[in-house]
């Protein structure tokens, strides 16, 4: 992809390092729409992780250390949703961000974001918390709030940022999504350039490849940096059930 990104098309499939430009990258660059989409796109990335976070560890607090009635039935449930295709549901929740007048806007593109797993890895996670360690807590007079806040979260950062990860890749490169609920240029995301340069420009596959790379390489840094944690949080989230 690196190597077809710095070719034009005639020398696209010549895999020799001979005649690379940057000019691929200059006229993504340049593109009026690029900036907007590129701000679009980390925002939307980076809301929908502190939204995922804050909701699954509410969440997964909830079922892994209160007690009411329904806790496993309803974590079933909500376990559930997972398998359905994302494809099915996008149709009725479309209806519903219709119907709140917010297409074009960011809370279309974020608050879908949340979703099952998130709970499901925070609730893991947390599991593994000694009773005795939230009993104590309970002894000095902390609420469940802030038991979560002070007590909680400390021990299970490595599963959060697993969460991180999984969410800011799956915001970045969601296509689909963004596509239906934003019409105007100025809330499209990063991932609809590939479409753009299919239409705005002539056939370029040294284009394409370069709009491409430019896609993949903030969530590829995002992982490298975060990928020792992210492997510890997997391990977690997988010790309890």
């Amino acid at each position: 992809m690196l190597i077809m990104s710095l070719k034009n098309t005639l020398s696209t499939y010549d895999f020799n390092l001979n005649g690379l430009t940057l000019e691929n990258y200059v006229k993504i660059f340049r593109t009026a729409e690029f900036e907007r989409y590129f701000f679009n796109s980390v925002f939307v990335a980076l809301a929908g992780v502190l939204l995922a976070v804050a909701v699954s560890c509410l969440a997964g607090y909830a079922f892994a250390k209160l007690k009411f009635p329904g806790n496993d039935k309803i974590f079933f449930a909500l376990i559930m949703t997972l398998i359905i295709p994302s494809e099915v549901i996008i149709v009725p929740l479309y209806l519903t961000i219709k119907n709140l007048g917010w297409l074009n806007t960011y809370q279309a593109l974020i608050l879908p974001l949340p979703t099952a797993l998130g709970t499901f890895i925070m609730r893991q996670a947390i599991l593994g918390v000694p009773d005795e360690v939230i009993d104590a807590a309970k002894i000095e007079g902390c609420s469940n709030l802030k038991i979560l806040w002070k007590v909680i979260l400390p021990l299970v950062k490595s599963s959060i940022l697993t969460l991180a990860i999984f969410t800011f890749v799956g915001a970045w490169n969601n296509f689909l999504w963004p596509l239906i609920v934003s019409t105007k240029n100025e809330m499209k995301t990063l991932p609809l350039i590939l479409s753009a340069t299919k239409t705005q420009f002539e056939p370029n596959i040294g284009l394409t490849m370069a709009c491409a790379a430019v896609n993949f390489l903030p969530p590829f840094i995002f992982y490298i940096l975060l990928q020792r944690k992210f492997k510890e949080g997997v391990v977690l989230s997988g010790m309890k059930g």
